[in-house]
C-alpha cells in the first residue's frame, strides 16, 4: 500500500538507515527552519543542496549537474513523471527555484497568492517569503528523498506523492524595477538619474525605496 506522506521525523529516522550524515543534515535543516528567528534563505538553500547531494549519491555520479541527476532518476524509474516535473520543470520547480536563489536578482521575483480574491505579492527577497516557501515545499522534498534512498533498503518504501504535488500551486511573477517602484507609489520618471542607472541598480533602488502608500496610511491615522 502506498502512503501519501511521512512526517519529517519519520523521514529522518529512515534516512539515518541510509546515511547518518544525510540524516543529520536533514535534522539541521529542520532546526534552522524551526528557530524563533528562522532564516528562510539559509533553510531553502540548505534543503536544495542536501537534495542534490543525496540524489547524486543514489545515482553514484557526482560530476553531473542538478538537471542531469534528476533526469537520471526519472530514467531509472526512481521518481514518477509528476515528481520529475516538481523537481525539474520551470522556475517554480525545486531546481528552478534553486537556480533563482543561486544566480538571479531576487528583487525581480514575487510569489503571488490569492487572498480574499485579490493577488498578494510576496517578494523572494524577503526572509518571511522564504519561510513560507520552505513550508510549502519541504514536506514533499523530504518524502522524495525518502522514496529515493529507500531503493537501497531490503523493502523499498512505496510512496505516491503525485496528488500532494498537484495540490501545490506556486505562481512566480517577474516584475521590472519600474513596476516595483509604482507598486510603492513612486514614479521612476520623476527621478532625474533613473535613466543612467544600470538595471541592477534600478532593482536595488526599487527594493530599498520606502513604500509611499504605507507611509500615507500611517500619516492618515496620525491626524
Amino acid at each position: 500500500m502506498e502512503l501519501e506522506l511521512y512526517s519529517k521525523g519519520e523521514v529522518i529516522d529512515y534516512v539515518y538507515q541510509y546515511s547518518k550524515y544525510h540524516g543529520n543534515l536533514l535534522v539541521y535543516c529542520e532546526r534552522i527552519a524551526k528557530e524563533e528567528t528562522a532564516n528562510g534563505f539559509a533553510t531553502l538553500i540548505f534543503l536544495f543542496n542536501i537534495t542534490e547531494n543525496i540524489f547524486k549519491g543514489i545515482t553514484e555520479d557526482y560530476d553531473v549537474n542538478f538537471y542531469e541527476v534528476i533526469h537520471n532518476l526519472r530514467n531509472q524509474k526512481y521518481i514518477s513523471r509528476e515528481e520529475y516535473v516538481f523537481l525539474n520543470k520551470g522556475k517554480t520547480s525545486v531546481r528552478g527555484l534553486r537556480n533563482i536563489f543561486a544566480h538571479a536578482d531576487l528583487s525581480k521575483y514575487n510569489l503571488v497568492f490569492l487572498e480574499n480574491g485579490k493577488e498578494v505579492l510576496y517578494p523572494l527577497s524577503e526572509n518571511e517569503t522564504c519561510v513560507i516557501l520552505y513550508d510549502i515545499l519541504s514536506d514533499v522534498v523530504f518524502n522524495l528523498l525518502l522514496k529515493v534512498v529507500s531503493v537501497n533498503f531490503v523493502n523499498p518504501i512505496p510512496l505516491n506523492l503525485d496528488n500532494t504535488i498537484k495540490s501545490i500551486k506556486l505562481n512566480l511573477k517577474e516584475f521590472s524595477p519600474e513596476e516595483l517602484m509604482r507598486f510603492k507609489g513612486l514614479e521612476p520618471k520623476e527621478i532625474v538619474e533613473w535613466e543612467d542607472f544600470s538595471e541592477a541598480n534600478r532593482y536595488r533602488f526599487a527594493e530599498n525605496a520606502s513604500d509611499v502608500n504605507v507611509l500615507a496610511e500611517i500619516l492618515r491615522y496620525l491626524k
